[in-house]
């Protein structure tokens, strides 16, 4: 039988890996994702046949303000980020013609670990 500090210790227990997974642009789930901090990955999967930008933010800033960081979502492909230890960030799912996530993004997060 296994003792209480067993099982809460492997209720801890973050995954290496989550897959955020993208359809009509929508991110899935759309709210708090956490890795464990031992190089976790974040793995968008475009469903769409559609390329997408992906704006990495700090949460509680402007999605368009300088710092971000704009990733490229093949259609119907991967992208994986590797998250830090103590790491946070919210993200946005744009159009790749698009320069401004506040009003044309999709978004979520935070991813944390």
């Amino acid at each position: 039988m296994a003792t209480r500090a067993a099982i809460e210790t492997k209720e801890t227990v973050l995954p290496l890996f989550r897959t955020i997974t993208i359809t009509d642009q929508t991110p899935s789930p759309s709210g708090r994702v956490e890795v464990t901090p031992n190089a976790g990955r974040i793995i968008f999967q475009n469903n769409d046949p559609l390329e997408y930008r992906i704006r990495i933010y700090k949460p509680g800033t402007d999605p368009d303000a300088p710092g971000g960081i704009d990733l490229l979502l093949p259609a119907n492909g991967l992208l994986s980020v590797i998250i830090k230890q103590n790491d946070e960030f919210n993200y946005s799912v744009m159009p790749t013609n698009s320069v401004l996530a506040a009003s044309t993004g999709k978004g979520g997060g935070p991813i944390t670990n």
